[in-house]
């Protein structure tokens, strides 16, 4: 017996040891190693007991309504309540001649055409009425003692000849296809304040929304490049399941500071198949050129409205500069209503047409900006139904609202990255084919922007040889995504499978809150503000921006099924900039920190950051000279 128990405690003591050495030798072995080599990541998944848990996307489910989200809105928010409702234009632009109402009114007018991103050409002044051959055309009215009282401008869609088709396009079944994008519009943001715009786009349109499309960068560029291009801007760490991390396809530099025409884009796909294209955004800047990218050398539309923009914004008089502000009841996107109608109104209906409208102004500042639009766009789409039954239909974002206190509720922290998404297809398909059927079914799983660019190319180039019959699934060379039109692989879709970084992903990971006054976190959140200085440091912007100082953890969140200790940390830094910063890191003790992916800034910076242009670096910064008075917009 003695003999038995004495082997049994040896026995019991070797097997205690062994875990001993096997955790040890988990800690120090080099953490390169254990990343990069096959047996080490077989090592940890054992370790981890094969982290399972994130081959399966367990979709969240959030109340629109919830109290603590109930608290930042404001339901009757319409910063144009007070305009004037009985003005009329002094001036009209109607079938290519402009003309003044009252032609006692002395009024002169010019035409603000396209010369580069940043430069229009802008026209003589015409003192008499008449025939115009530009789109945007600027009208100036003045009193009797000659002093600017009235500025206004116009738009006009100007046929172009119709280019022969680069593609072929024989057999075609070609339709028109309307895009919507509503910056910072997340899917329970739309749900809240665009219940009128909804109830017709899915009970008359017959739309299919889809609740889990989640966004692939931070801003407006990244998710922009996704839909446009096909390509990434941020590289994807994948530390969290043990794989490779997936570098982007362009650097910042190639992006930024290379003209983007020989890429292939969507508009340039649509027109060499025929399509007449047209983009507008209300912003002179816009998504490919802020703050400081050269974007495009010729237009990358038929129609493109950005002269309209930087003459509103950069050189128009003063007195057209502020005609937008609302005192006329007219705002930045009810331009962009009127340039897409006219549009749509133009050319014969064997003519295809693809229509961008990118409107940034109405809620990418305000999380009560959608209200106020909610009746408009269901008026738009009531008024202009007969055109758009015949068209594909997008509404969409591009992502949630990103700054602001609602972010940091359950809810508004989980919209962000979140867009809405849905579309109608044409009255004639929807009983004919089995489009509205694959949709319903891809609507209940994870979707991203390249799937949407990849529905966009399935209407272009395949569904249209097919009668928009073909629902096997369709994997398009060199894309990301796969058509909603189809079905999709049969793998899971999860934020592992998909390209999706981890610090946006809308899955819902088993998390457990952690002590935000603990030493582990308060060091986690100085490795945090150490990276961020460290990057400024690199961009060569130590003297422009201010040292950032950790001064406390919000937050921390540990992820659960796994070994490796990997946190979600919210954390604020001293000073004026009150800046909040969001990171997922991987601490294996107190020193051993390790961050992962982006580091989010969620507090608004707006022009706090302007004495530098890398929108790489801008989120960190808050310049040591500060204008006297800062717009946080």
């Amino acid at each position: 017996m003695w003999l038995f128990s004495s082997k049994r405690f040896k026995l019991l003591k070797t097997i205690a040891l062994l875990i001993v050495f096997i955790y040890l030798l988990y800690l120090y072995l080099p953490y390169d190693w254990l990343k990069r080599t096959k047996i080490g990541v077989q090592f940890r998944q054992w370790m981890a007991g094969d982290a399972v848990f994130y081959n399966t996307c367990h979709r969240p489910k959030y109340d629109p309504w919830n109290e603590e989200m109930l608290e930042h809105i404001d339901m009757n928010f319409n910063p144009v309540s007070n305009c004037d409702k009985t003005f009329k234009p002094f001036t009209k632009l109607e079938n290519g001649h402009w003309s003044i109402v009252d032609e006692k009114t002395k009024c002169r007018a010019r035409c603000q055409r396209y010369k580069g991103e940043r430069e229009n050409d802008i026209g003589d002044w015409m003192d008499k009425a008449g025939p115009v051959d530009c789109e945007i055309l600027e009208t100036v009215c003045s009193n009797e003692t000659h002093k600017d009282m009235y500025g206004f401008l116009h738009s006009q869609i100007i046929e172009t000849p119709l280019d022969p088709p680069k593609k072929n396009i024989s057999g075609m079944q070609q339709f028109d296809v309307v895009v919507i994008l509503l910056d910072s519009l997340s899917y329970t943001q739309a749900v809240r304040s665009l219940p009128s715009t909804r109830s017709f786009f899915k009970s008359h349109m017959e739309a299919i929304e889809f609740p889990y499309l989640n966004k692939v960068g931070e801003n407006s560029r990244p998710n922009s490049v996704a839909l446009w291009y096909g390509k990434s801007l941020e590289s994807i760490d994948r530390s969290l399941y043990d794989e490779e991390s997936i570098d982007e396809d362009w650097k910042h530099e190639y992006f930024c500071y290379e003209f983007k025409d020989n890429e292939t884009h969507l508009f340039k796909e649509f027109h060499e198949h025929g399509y007449k294209t047209m983009l507008a955004e209300d912003w002179a800047e816009g998504s490919a050129n802020w703050p400081d990218c050269v974007g495009f050398k010729n237009p990358p539309t038929d129609h493109y409205m950005r002269p309209f923009q930087y003459a509103y914004e950069k050189v128009a008089e003063n007195i057209t500069k502020k005609h937008l502000e609302g005192h006329l009841c007219r705002e930045y996107h009810h331009t962009l209503f009127d340039y897409l109608e006219q549009f749509q109104n133009s050319y014969t209906d064997n003519v295809p047409k693809f229509s961008w409208f990118w409107s940034a102004h109405i809620g990418h500042d305000d999380e009560n900006g959608f209200f106020r639009v909610d009746r408009e766009l269901q008026q738009y789409l009531f008024k202009n139904r007969k055109k758009l039954e015949n068209s594909f239909v997008f509404i969409l974002g591009d992502h949630g609202l990103r700054f602001g206190d609602q972010t940091e509720t359950t809810t508004g922290s989980f919209e962000k990255n979140n867009p809405y998404l849905g579309i109608s297809i044409p009255k004639e398909l929807r009983d004919s084919t089995d489009l509205l059927k694959m949709m319903e079914m891809n609507a209940k799983d994870l979707q991203t922007h390249y799937d949407t660019r990849a529905t966009f190319l399935d209407i272009l180039k395949y569904q249209s040889k097919s009668g928009f019959l073909e629902t096997e699934t369709l994997d398009i060379p060199e894309e990301k995504g796969h058509s909603l039109f189809r079905h999709q692989p049969n793998s899971t879709r999860t934020c592992r499978t998909l390209p999706i970084p981890t610090e946006y992903c809308i899955c819902q990971f088993d998390i457990v809150e952690e002590d935000s006054t603990s030493s582990l976190a308060e060091n986690i959140g100085k490795a945090v503000i150490d990276s961020i200085n460290s990057k400024l440091k690199q961009g060569g912007f130590e003297d422009k921006c201010t040292v950032m100082e950790f001064e406390k953890t919000l937050s921390l969140k540990k992820f659960k099924n796994t070994f490796d200790g990997f946190y979600s940390i919210n954390l604020k830094v001293k000073g004026e900039s009150g800046a909040t910063f969001k990171a997922n890191v991987e601490a294996k003790n107190m020193f051993s920190i390790i961050i992962h992916g982006t580091i989010e800034r969620t507090s608004i910076y707006g022009r706090t950051a302007d004495c530098i242009k890398s929108e790489v670096h801008r989120p960190f910064c808050y310049c040591r000279e500060q204008p006297k008075k800062v717009s946080f917009l």
